[in-house]
């Protein structure tokens, strides 16, 4: 494990140093999360934050679909009989005689 120590600005800026953000893959308007434990601080990202939150509410409810794919699931069926209700010929159209 390496340390870095890094000076706090004026302002209260501070400057990570390119080898974390290299291996945080941060870039320009990436947000990072900092936590207070205790005597101390960690940083990581908002997108590794919620990648283990959303691992843990999957550990803990293994057999719950996921509630967005069965949204999704359900929308693009929806859609697929619109669809085959617009191909489908209509009564009286013409279509028929």
């Amino acid at each position: 494990m390496k340390r870095y120590e890094v000076p706090v600005q004026e302002n209260g800026r501070m400057i990570l140093p390119v080898e974390l953000r290299q291996a945080l893959e941060l870039g320009r308007g990436d947000r990072v999360v900092l936590q207070r434990v205790d005597d101390r601080i960690e940083l990581t990202t908002a997108r590794l934050s919620r990648a283990r939150a959303q691992a843990r509410i999957r550990a803990q409810f293994p057999d719950v679909e996921n509630v967005v794919d069965e949204f999704l699931a359900e929308r693009r069926a929806e859609a697929q009989r619109e669809v085959a209700e617009m191909d489908a010929p209509q009564e009286g159209s013409g279509a028929d005689r």
